[in-house]
């Protein structure tokens, strides 16, 4: 199975109705969605960076969003956290939300506490199953998604950790978009 920063088969258009799906999946309402931004990233990440804006509500909250969705080989580092904090100006938003197909740094997870970006990660459905304890590694169900996407956060001692995204769980996102420091 690739590691979750090797995901070939998923272009910008598969990303955003990921992306989509997965906020909606959270009970967040998402709204008047236009690209931002869409680049190349050169090496040695190798990948792209899509940047998405967006009116994300749920109840009472209204924010609009920036949206950056990167697949890129090496793990996500603080000044692409600060990347995305630096660019909510210009896309006139107010939240930023940081989706990687690789895995995040204990240095990115601490400017994103420090600058309220949220931080998530997409996974292979597999590679959620067989680590899950969902039933027998190896052996999927039908109804798996290809795709899963985790939240990226600390446990109660202070460690980092991965979480799967819950249905109607909005407050796993919302809840990292207050700064900390």
């Amino acid at each position: 199975m690739p590691p979750p920063s090797q995901l070939p088969q998923v272009t910008t258009d598969y990303y955003e109705i990921l992306v989509v799906r997965e906020l909606r999946k959270v009970g967040l309402e998402v709204a008047d969605l236009r690209i931002h931004r869409r680049t190349e990233l050169p090496e040695p990440e190798r990948g792209f960076l899509l940047e998405l804006r967006a009116v994300l509500s749920r109840a009472e909250w209204r924010r609009i969003g920036l949206i950056a969705c990167r697949r890129q080989e090496g793990a996500i580092v603080p000044e692409a956290v600060e990347s995305v904090a630096g660019r909510l100006t210009e896309a006139r938003a107010e939240v930023a939300l940081l989706f990687s197909t690789a895995d995040f740094t204990p240095d990115a997870l601490r400017a994103a506490e420090r600058l309220g970006v949220g931080l998530l990660r997409l996974v292979e459905g597999r590679r959620a199953f067989d680590s899950g304890g969902w039933g027998t590694p190896g052996h999927y169900p039908a109804w798996l998604p290809a795709y899963l996407v985790e939240v990226v956060d600390r446990d109660v001692a202070g460690q980092m950790r991965y979480r799967l995204l819950e249905a109607e769980r909005s407050d796993m996102i919302l809840d990292r978009l207050e700064k900390q420091g």
